[in-house]
């Protein structure tokens, strides 16, 4: 069975909620032979389709597509802990509430943990996540 790495970054007030960002890093990845699950895949069509149309990745009503926040990532979070062996943090991840809180689901799970840098994974270890989601609370 190949390591199967969910992809964690920003996506909330980000032009299409940073879309092609994860677009570029599944395909790029999965060229490389890397199983990859992207939260950006996961969604509906209709929440595709409303995404891929946002300038700015606002909310609207805290809503995307109908559909909220709290909903979107209650599924990414169960994701992380039932479905992947590896985290993958997009640049900016940092500044992600969600991406935070996929990392300390992640850390509770013992999965790997990698940033995603110029197309490859390089890894990074559980400290330096530790240490990453308590500087930027």
């Amino acid at each position: 069975m190949s390591e199967r790495v969910y992809l964690a970054g920003p996506m909330s007030n980000l032009p299409q909620f940073n879309f092609p960002a994860f677009n570029e890093a599944s395909l790029r990845l999965r060229a490389k032979g890397v199983a990859v699950v992207s939260p950006h895949e996961l969604d509906s069509p209709a929440i595709q389709a409303a995404s891929l149309k946002s300038i700015d990745g606002a909310l609207e009503d805290g809503k995307v597509a109908g559909e909220t926040w709290g909903a979107i990532l209650a599924r990414d979070v169960q994701v992380v802990a039932d479905n992947i062996d590896a985290v993958a943090f997009l640049p900016g991840w940092q500044r992600s509430r969600g991406a935070k809180l996929e990392a300390v689901v992640g850390l509770l799970c013992g999965h790997k943990f990698y940033t995603y840098e110029d197309g490859n994974l390089v890894p990074k270890g559980t400290e330096w996540v530790k240490h990453q989601v308590a500087v930027n609370l």
